[in-house]
């Protein structure tokens, strides 16, 4: 599969929140974000919520721009990438400049 990002990705591990579920990301930038879920969401599906950093919530929106379902009688994780439609934008300068923000959960 080819890599078509127009931002590099950083492996970072931040706990997201959108509505009563907590997600958790595996990679990162200020373009969106990768995660890996029993259930993934359909593509095209708007979600709000909150990336947590530093022991700040930080608002986003965006919609899952691609998703791989896992298979639960194996307990494989389904992976799933959001395409951001709204961020901070303090919290996008920092993720482009490859801040070292890995103890942020």
């Amino acid at each position: 599969m080819q890599d078509i990002r127009s931002r590099k990705r950083q492996r970072r591990r931040y706990r997201v929140t959108v509505g009563p579920a907590s997600w958790f990301t595996t990679d990162v930038c200020s373009g969106g974000f990768g995660t890996e879920l029993m259930r993934v969401l359909p593509v095209r599906t708007v979600v709000e919520g909150s990336i947590h950093v530093k022991g700040t919530e930080v608002p986003f929106a965006g919609k899952v721009a691609w998703a791989r379902p896992g298979e639960w009688r194996l307990n494989l994780r389904g992976r799933m990438g959001v395409h951001f439609t709204r961020i901070a934008p303090e919290l996008a300068q920092l993720l482009d400049a490859g801040g070292d923000m890995s103890r942020a959960v």
